[in-house]
Order: C-alpha cells, then structure tokens, then sequence
C-alpha cells in the first residue's frame, strides 16, 4: 500500500512583480548565521491590511523561518517551508483590528547549528485583492488550463489535459465524496468545520486540487497542506492560536494502485484528508504527530465505512507493541502511526463519542500527552493507565472491525516451564509492551521481574472461549512488579509486560532490559482490573 503523507508546507510563493492598486511594497536584506540567528522588524498594518511577506536565500544554505506577532506577543502567522521542496518561508495575514506587529526571521531550529547565509525579505501591504495574486502564486501547478467546479462548501481544482487530467465522472465523485464527509463529520459527527483562506482560490470556499500525484512520485495518495496561519477558528467557541487555513490535493485517478476499487480508496483518502484539514482548525503543528494520523486514519471507519482502508495498517503496528507509544521512528519511519487509530476508538468505546474531540480541543491549548491527559483526568484516568488498557485490548482484539485485521500482537516468546524467561528482541521502549504466552500446567504461578531496575510492571492474562453467561472474555489482572496468577480455567494464557514510562519526546526512545521469573505458588486470588469481549480473540503465533 502507498501511504499517505501529511505533508507540512504553506505558501509556495514567489513575488511577482504586479501587485493589487494601491499595495506597497518593502524590501529588507541582511544575513543569518551563529552570531545573528534572528533578525526583528517592526510592522505597523490598519485595519484590513493584507500583507505577504516571503524570505529568499539568495546565498549560502539559509534555511528560513518566519514568524508576526502581534503586539501581545501571540503569532498570527508563521511559516517554514513554502513547499515541500523549498526551504524558503512566506506568509499571508489580514489584520481585523490594525496595530503593531513584529515580523521575526530566523534559522530553521534544526538547521540551526549549519545553517548560514543571506536574505531577502519582501513585504507587500494591501487590500484583499493580494489574496487572488496570492493564490496565483502558491496554488498548486496543474498540467493543463486549471478549471474549477463549485459546490456547497468546495472549490475543486482540475484540468481536462496532460498528465493531470480527469474525467468528468471522476470529478463528479470526487465532489460528491467531499460534500458527503463535510456532512458526516462536521454535520453528524460534531467536529468544527475547518478555518477558510479568505478568497485564496477565487472565493470563500475550501481548495481541493485535482493532480497526478502517484504517477509522478510523491508519495502520496493526497496530501493537506496548511496555507495560512489564521490563529483561532471562527468556527469554534475557543480561542485558538494556531488554526490555519489548508489545501487538499487528491490524486486524479488512482489508477497506479493496487485495488480493485479505485474510487473506494479515493472516498477513504479523502474522509482521511478532510479530516487534517479539521484539525489544522485546532491546532497545525503538534509535535506528536501521531495524533493527526492516528485520529484520520480512525476517521476513515467513521466516515467511509466499508471503504475504509484503516483496517489495512493494523498488521504493520501488531508488529511492533515493545516500540514507544506515538513514536514516529519505526523501521518505516511513520507508518506506525497510522495503525494507532484504534487507539482513538478506544477512547470513544470507553469515554463517549466526544471524547476524541475533547483531546483536539485540549490540543489547542497543550502540547502532545499533556492534552490527552487533561481529557483522560476527567474521567479518573492517566496517560499510563489508558495506554496499559490499551495494549490488553490490543491482545483481546476487542474492536468490531477486528475480523478486518488479519494480525494479531507480536507474541515475544512463550513460557513453558519455571525459571528464568526474557525477551528475545530488544526491550521494551516507554508506554510499549511485550507478550508471552504461558503454556504451563493449570496452576497458581508467581510470575515477577528483576533486572528492569524496578521501571517496569507484569499483567497476567487468561482467555476463556467456551461459551457461557459472558461468552467468550479476556481477563486481565495486574502483578505490579510480580504476583500470583492461576491459569486453571482458562483456554489461553498469557504475561504482558508494561513500560509505564515515558516523556513527550516520542521521537527518541530508549529500550528497558527486564527478565521473567516464574515459579510454583501456593494459591492465587484473581482480581481482574479489566475484563475484555473475546469474540475476536485470535492465538497469537
């Protein structure tokens, strides 16, 4: 399968030089480097005022950024590439009230300690007619003449030559899928409808491009692209700081695929796109990323139902449970993240239907597991606690599109006699678990861990399948660092062990060693902390 990239570029924008009447134009130079990482200037815009601003390298390997605030020191707009192959900034803002402003140039973070060289900064000041020149300048290129379809809340961007071109029935899909998932998730499903870009695009309405995008490479069945810092979303009660506007580009056939539906997988690509679009409304540049992929890819189960492809990511992330919790550094750089979903479907199984909203509310105003905290408190849960269930779940395969996922979780080794057991891959990294399966005589087990410097905590697992009053159910019982577990009873048992660690930096992780100890105990007391539907239940192997 292609996967999708969230791809994280704004204004792809060169200054031509015709500009609305009556616009002033202002241009700076200067350099960057170790001594000078930033430069300051003062900005003063009334009422109305649109301005674009854009940063050129003109020498050395500059990296750009730029970032206005205004005169409380909250950023109205910000950006670091103009697209995704540019390393250059620009950024478009209209001023509602007027004031004074602080236009801030500086060295993309990571690039800082090698990043040098020289600058031009223009300013254009206007009225809105600035935003058609903008959107001459930074919509996305098409092969042919670009024409334009109109619906209720999308302008569609397309052409009828060259490699881009579709035909009309595509288009009219494409259209239709659009407005179909607007309703669904904003209409049914309650998520704020998305921040619009002013008349970027030549109206009020969304921008979705139409363009051969698996044929020429890029990785990517659509992508959503912020274009514009707007600060807060008009169409929600709070006050965001970090909304922006977007742009959605689609592929122009999904010929290059290996389905046999191909306007199935447009409609899941799409309710998947939109839905970055949604979030970029709440929050535009989290540094977990695992949320934006991980809440679009269960949003593909909610909106595209039998066309969803969500289902398709799952046996990629049973792979890999011992892997920090949200991390973007599996072996296939990201796509973890995207099996996640089921995560988010958890939240709504066990807190409501609002609580995937709630956490991209608190996004908004938090950063990373302190959003998903702040949600959880209020139902009397952690971060640790949740995850941990999670993972037992994960065992269970207690979702009801599980007969979709053909994986189980990695089983890391089996347990068949007493003594000394331990993993046989690398660990386990913070908020991961490893399984093993118990295949001992029924009895009461001690079952502890040493040599994890007391970081880690066992559960014991049995799953009975033998229909009864309850029918088929995991139960999961908590051994902290080690306690008695009977397996009499039950059709499978197992041993999870938990990394309850973790920090917000998911990009680095570091491996815990621990091992297994299992000896004879006189009785066990089971005291379940959760019980888990087993319909779906498959022997890990």
């Amino acid at each position: 399968m292609i996967r999708r990239v969230l791809i994280l570029c704004i204004l792809a924008l060169m200054i031509a030089p015709t500009f609305a009447q009556e616009s002033t134009v202002v241009t700076e130079t200067g350099a960057l480097n170790n001594d000078t990482p930033t430069r300051d200037y003062p900005l003063t815009l009334a009422a109305g005022d649109v301005v674009i601003i854009t940063a050129e390298a003109t020498r050395g390997d500059l990296d750009t950024t730029l970032t206005l605030t205004d005169a409380n020191g909250q950023v109205v707009a910000n950006n670091d590439d103009r697209t995704p192959d540019i390393l250059d900034s620009a950024i478009g803002y209209e001023s509602p009230d007027g004031g004074s402003y602080t236009l801030t140039i500086a060295r993309y973070d990571e690039a800082a300690g090698s990043s040098y060289g020289e600058f031009r900064l223009t300013i254009t000041t206007g009225d809105r007619n600035l935003f058609a020149l903008l959107d001459e300048l930074t919509g996305i290129e098409l092969s042919g003449t670009r024409l334009t379809l109109d619906t209720e809340h999308f302008r569609i961007h397309y052409t009828l030559s060259g490699r881009d071109r579709v035909t009309d029935e595509y288009l009219q899909a494409v259209a239709r899928a659009f407005e179909e998932f607007h309703r669904i998730e904003i209409g049914e499903l309650g998520w704020a409808a998305p921040p619009l870009d002013g008349s970027m695009g030549g109206n009020d309405l969304y921008d979705v491009y139409i363009k051969d995008l698996i044929g020429r490479g890029e990785g990517a069945l659509g992508y959503t692209s912020p274009r514009m810092i707007v600060g807060d979303n008009p169409n929600t009660p709070e006050v965001e700081t970090n909304a922006a506007a977007s742009l959605i580009a689609i592929d122009n056939d999904f010929d290059d695929t290996e389905t046999d539906n191909r306007l199935g997988l447009m409609r899941a690509t799409i309710a998947h796109e939109y839905h970055h679009a949604i979030q970029f409304g709440y929050d535009t540049s989290d540094a977990h990323g695992w949320f934006y992929e991980a809440t679009a890819a269960w949003m593909e189960t909610k909106a595209a139902g039998k066309e969803q492809d969500a289902t398709d990511y799952i046996e990629y992330a049973y792979q890999y449970p011992e892997l920090c919790f949200g991390t973007d550094t599996d072996p296939q750089q990201g796509q973890l993240m995207y099996g996640e979903w089921t995560f988010m479907q958890m939240l709504e199984d066990d807190f409501g239907d609002s609580a995937v909203r709630d956490v991209w509310r608190n996004l908004a105003f938090q950063d990373g597991f302190a959003a998903l905290g702040e949600m959880l408190s209020a139902h009397g849960e952690t971060v640790v606690s949740t995850v941990a269930r999670y993972r037992l779940k994960n065992l269970a395969r207690d979702y009801e599109l599980a007969p979709l996922f053909n994986a189980t979780v990695w089983r890391e080794n089996m347990i068949t006699d007493l003594g000394r057991w331990s993993y046989t891959g690398s660990g386990i990294q913070e908020l991961g678990a490893n399984y093993f399966e118990l295949q001992v005589p029924p009895g009461a087990y001690y079952i502890g861990l040493i040599n994890d410097g007391g970081a880690l905590e066992v559960w014991g697992v049995g799953v009975t399948l033998s229909e009864g009053e309850e029918g088929a159910k995991l139960d999961a019982i908590p051994l902290g660092r080690g306690g008695a577990f009977d397996t009499t009873g039950y059709d499978y048992t197992y041993v999870m062990v938990f990394n309850p660690t973790y920090d917000e930096n998911v990009s680095v992780c570091d491996y815990a060693d621990y091992d297994v100890d299992v000896t004879p105990a006189k009785s066990a007391r089971n005291l379940a902390r959760y019980s888990f539907d087993a319909r779906f239940f498959a022997p890990l192997g």
